[in-house]
């Protein structure tokens, strides 16, 4: 109904000009006048709006917290006049409101401040609101650089953890390197993975019983097994 009523005046304006047009003239400047009336007075409406709804929060009982959400969402989506939305984002900078706003919704204000840019509004009026911006997309992108080094650092220790412990199972599951056997050692041994008792191995070999004997115990020892059984399983292919 505003906006109707604000054409119907524009209108009425601009015929009256029209009538006298041949006795006066209507310039360039003449329109531009009579249209920055017409947008003052849609200003001036909207921003009492605007103080108003401010006024019924402060007095309303909602929580701090959901009066200031509703006031910085009444400035984004209800003002629909630049001039009017910037001098309310500086009551909501006044009242410290500005740069949560700012973080939670980034992408509306960049937008915002290139719909400043491309209006008549002087750059010095929504300089601070440019500042801002900057400064917490700096800060913003900061953060982003020291979360990216804590990962960094992150992954680098658990490739490390990883390496350690791939070592470490390694070397767990690594046979451990058994004694040479001496060359009369390997004789009996491979006699034995033949299936010949001690006294045929003695005989074979020329030796005493009692030394084909100490042969064994120290085969056993130094292949680490225990009996005959033992040594069948565990020396294939080990022969030298």
């Amino acid at each position: 109904m505003d906006v109707l009523r604000s054409l119907f005046i524009f209108f009425i304006l601009f015929m009256a000009g029209h009538l006298h047009v041949e006795a006066k003239g209507f310039s360039f400047n003449d329109f531009t006048v009579l249209q920055d009336s017409i947008h003052s007075e849609l200003g001036s409406k909207e921003w009492k709006k605007f103080k108003y709804f401010e006024e019924q929060l402060q007095s309303s009982t909602l929580s701090q917290k959901e009066k200031e959400y509703q006031l910085t969402g009444y400035a984004r989506d209800s003002l629909q006049i630049l001039r009017v939305k910037l001098v309310a984002i500086k009551v909501l900078d006044e009242k410290n409101l500005l740069n949560r706003d700012i973080a939670e919704n980034s992408k509306y204000y960049i937008d915002l401040l290139e719909k400043f840019k491309e209006s008549d509004i002087p750059p010095t009026e929504y300089l601070f609101l440019e500042e801002k911006l900057a400064y917490l997309n700096q800060e913003a992108l900061d953060r982003q650089l020291q979360e990216s080094k804590w990962l960094n650092y992150g992954l680098v220790l658990l490739v490390v953890a990883l390496l350690f412990l791939t070592i470490h199972q390694a070397r767990k599951h690594r046979k451990p390197v058994l004694p040479a056997l001496s060359k009369q050692e390997t004789l009996v041994r491979n006699l034995i993975l033949e299936g010949k008792s001690n006294k045929e191995i003695a005989n074979e070999l020329f030796i005493s019983l009692s030394t084909v004997k100490s042969h064994i115990t120290n085969i056993y020892g130094k292949l680490n097994v225990g009996n005959r059984q033992e040594l069948f399983e565990n020396s294939t292919g080990t022969s030298t």
